[in-house]
This record gives C-alpha cells, structure tokens and sequence, in this order.
C-alpha cells in the first residue's frame, strides 16, 4: 500500500511539473499564423539608371538570432502622396523557382499607405532609417540606416495569418506606370515553433 502511494504521489508530482503551456501536437496545416526569418534585402534589377529614390540597404546579422537592415536611401523627391505603392510578393515553388503574383496590392496615396501598413513600428523604422521627420511627406535627402531591427515587422498592420513559404517581397514607389524606387526582401513565413534552419 505504501508503494502504491509513493508512487502515485511521484507520478501527480511529475504531471504537475510539466510544462503545460507548451503545445503538445503542433499542426502542420499549410497556413496560420507566422513568424518572419529575413533572408536577404537587395536593390531591384531595373534598367533605369535615372530612378529618383535609389535604396541601398542590405541584411545585417547582430548575433546568432537577430537581424538588422542597414544602408541607405536616397531620396531625389520627397515621398509624398502623390505616387503610388505597389507591394509583389513571389513565392518559391516546388521545384526552386518563383512563381510571381502570389499576393499583389497598389495603393495611391504611398507615404500614408506606408504609415498605415506599419502601424506601431512606423516611427522605430522612420528613425531606423535615418529620419528625422516622422509625417508625411518624407522629405527628399540622403538617409543612413544605422539599424532596422527586422523584429519591428511582427508589430506592423500586415496580414496576421499566410501560407508558409519563402516569399520574394518587391516594394515599389511608382507614379504613371513609372518606378521610382525599388527594393526586394526576401523572407520566409514560417510556422511559431519552426527553428531557422
């Protein structure tokens, strides 16, 4: 009897020192909820040479865990809202391509747009990237990025569930069918308990 009892109190105690909060079945479903892994940031290839808002920002890793967005911008006119922001993301397929047009979206109005879609880490990113005004219009200059922590973007007023891929993301300012400024993010959505691997 005394066993019986020493080892029910040993099993009672082990089930209440679990780590319950923890998941125990983890989904494989093909969309929900993400996280963002930033695998690369890069210029467009374009063949204007005479575009009139020129990023330069590249991927920075700050340690083993976090990433950082650094650069610079060069602002020829001030980003108003008189152009127009186009988001294109692709997303890889199967067989290691793009497929294009996964998600499209173009809004008038870009600067308010921008402010809209980033929502609580608008003024983080604006001083990220070397601005010193944090209302529209962004005016025209040279901006130094010392520093856009990529973790800001989980805060950002973007979708809160997608499917889990690795996306090519086109950020664009355009006016009249003309691009003004171009930059690719290339970022994997994956699942909350997925490892970068």
């Amino acid at each position: 009897m005394k066993c019986l009892l020493i080892n029910l109190i040993v099993f009672v105690t082990a089930v209440n020192n679990s780590d319950t909060r923890k998941p125990l079945f983890l989904p494989q479903l093909p969309v929900g909820t993400y996280r963002l892994n930033f695998l690369g940031v890069t210029r467009c290839v374009s063949g204007q040479s005479n575009e009139k808002i020129k990023f330069q920002y590249y991927l920075s890793k700050k340690s083993a865990n976090k990433t950082e967005i650094k650069g610079n911008c060069t602002n020829n006119i001030p980003v108003d809202d008189s152009l127009n922001l186009k988001f294109h993301l692709a997303v890889i397929d199967s067989i290691g391509g793009w497929k294009e047009n996964a998600y499209l979206y173009k809004s008038p109005k870009a600067c308010s747009t921008l402010k809209m879609f980033l929502g609580d880490a608008w003024i983080p990113v604006m001083k990220g990237s070397g601005f010193q005004n944090f209302s529209c219009p962004l005016p025209a200059g040279l901006y130094e990025a010392t520093g856009i922590d990529t973790d800001l973007f989980s805060t950002a007023n973007f979708p809160k569930t997608l499917f889990y891929g690795t996306y090519r993301f086109r950020y664009s300012y355009t006016k009249k069918d003309e691009v003004y400024g171009c930059f690719i993010i290339v970022v994997e959505i994956k699942r909350p308990w997925e490892t970068n691997n």
